[in-house]
């Protein structure tokens, strides 16, 4: 790997602040060639771990979501599991080099959800214990250091991603049917918005979409303002019959379909696995250069803005490819195939280690 490269990364972890907690009881693995070529280190302390870093400058570095007894010891049966965090790997998919990056704010907000729907007000977790992280590519990982969940093995991990995602949920099950006496008509009992969980969810998002975009679901609700009214009034009490719009429970399908969160990556496991290597918090992607930033406050949070490396300089690049326009480090970027560019330190790394750039 390009010395320029490696002198950034150990320049950053001379000072970095790793937020690791019980380091002495994690397993580490690092990369270089692979995102995890060597694994079953350990390390006493975080300046230790820093130490090795600088030293030996590794272009990916990685923890366990594990604590253990013997940490370094082989095979796993023997390091002494003593729990593990729990930990969701929210990722974003698309199509070409740097699609991804411009669309990084729809996993954002699938990870705000994440915690303050489904962690925070179904689960009860303190927010305290929960840290938010930029993947340092596509994407965010939250780890919960909660001890009630610290124990949890892989089955009931799986029962809680089964959940955030919506596995098996049929919003049609919300409802029921039930006879008025002396009347040819049914009334049609569901959730109301004050409930928990999904059923709350979806009496909630109803009532947004009614107020916000009502012909998505009915002309009826479009061109009426009472009738939409008299439905959000039945809905608050639980009493879905209350409007003229035929077939109303097939209409709502498509708020159902958006109550899960279907970026929470569960491919490999991740939430899981509990031995799950999880990239370090505050150490550097070694595919991008950004840095997987732990987040203080996601709302004001711009990825290709504040994970970049602090940069002091400026270097010349020669692009082997078409860049298209990219927002990043507060300015739009691109550039055409053989163009040379004076480029900020941070910035080269991003698109040279992305391929698409060489240094002159």
């Amino acid at each position: 790997m390009n010395e320029f490269i490696i002198e950034k990364f150990r320049e950053y972890y001379k000072n970095a602040d790793l937020d690791i907690l019980k380091p002495e009881e994690r397993e580490f693995g690092i990369g270089n060639k692979k995102k995890i070529d060597a694994r079953h280190l350990s390390f006493n302390s975080i300046d230790e771990f820093r130490l090795y870093l600088v030293s030996n400058t590794p272009l990916f570095t990685s923890h366990s979501t594990a604590y253990y007894r013997y940490p370094n010891e082989t095979p796993i049966e023997r390091k002494g599991w003593k729990g593990a965090d729990l930990v969701f790997d929210l990722d974003l998919h698309a199509d070409g080099k740097y699609e991804v990056y411009k669309k990084l704010e729809n996993v954002k907000e699938d990870a705000i959800r994440l915690i303050e729907e489904f962690l925070i007000a179904d689960f009860g977790i303190n927010k305290k214990n929960i840290l938010l992280v930029f993947s340092g590519n596509r994407g965010y990982h939250i780890h919960v250091r909660e001890e009630e969940f610290l124990e949890l093995r892989s089955d009931e991990r799986k029962e809680i991603v089964d959940y955030v995602q919506g596995t098996g949920l049929d919003y049609r099950n919300f409802f029921t049917r039930e006879e008025i006496p002396g009347k040819k008509v049914e009334k049609l009992k569901g959730p109301k918005p004050n409930e928990d969980g999904y059923r709350g969810r979806f009496a909630r998002a109803v009532i947004k979409k009614i107020t916000n975009d009502p012909g998505s679901i009915s002309r009826i609700f479009k061109n009426e303002e009472s009738q939409r009214e008299i439905f959000t009034k039945g809905i608050e009490g639980g009493n879905w019959s209350k409007t003229r719009v035929e077939k109303i429970i097939e209409r709502l399908e498509i708020i159902a379909k958006d109550l899960p969160l279907k970026s929470v990556e569960t491919d490999t496991g991740v939430t899981q696995d509990i031995s799950k290597l999880i990239r370090v918090p505050n150490s550097i992607h070694g595919e991008t250069g950004l840095i997987a930033k732990v987040v203080k406050n996601i709302d004001s949070f711009d990825p290709l803005r504040d994970s970049l490396l602090k940069s002091n300089g400026e270097i010349k690049v020669r692009f082997n490819e078409d860049v298209p326009e990219l927002e990043m480090g507060a300015e739009t970027l691109s550039f055409k195939k053989d163009e040379i560019k004076e480029i900020k330190d941070s910035v080269a790394i991003f698109f040279i280690l992305k391929g698409s750039a060489t240094i002159i």
